[in-house]
């Protein structure tokens, strides 16, 4: 009897952990940057540049630090940020450190890597 609040408090913690690391961008605020998912037919837009901070092939999810990012659906300022992307053979070929080239679009409200090429 002694112990349980010890293994309450783990439970918590661990209840607590998981959910954290699940947590999607759905309803944070992305202020300034444009998500409306609108397109600009037409329009070609450079590849942004990136450094791979971590790669989950597990959860297909890359972190970038990126330069800003400008594609048809989503502008963004320099930041680091964690993305999912579009197949999860586009981590293949990549690992912390590398520098990429990629696109990031507007996919049902969720900012997606689509294109992703390892610079070498």
């Amino acid at each position: 009897m002694k112990h349980l609040p010890i293994v309450i408090a783990v439970v918590a913690a661990l209840a607590a952990s998981s959910s954290f690391a699940q947590q999607s961008h759905q309803g944070m605020d992305m202020g300034g940057m444009k998500m409306d998912g609108t397109s600009s037919m037409g329009t070609s837009y450079p590849l942004t540049t990136g450094e791979v901070k971590a790669v989950n092939k597990e959860r297909q999810m890359i972190t970038l630090k990126h330069a800003a990012i400008k594609s048809a659906t989503v502008e963004m300022s320099p930041m680091t940020m964690a993305f999912p992307v579009k197949d999860a053979a586009m981590l293949k070929n990549v690992k912390v450190g590398d520098t990429v080239k990629f696109t990031v679009e507007n996919v049902k409200g969720q900012a997606m890597v689509t294109v992703l090429d390892p610079q070498t």
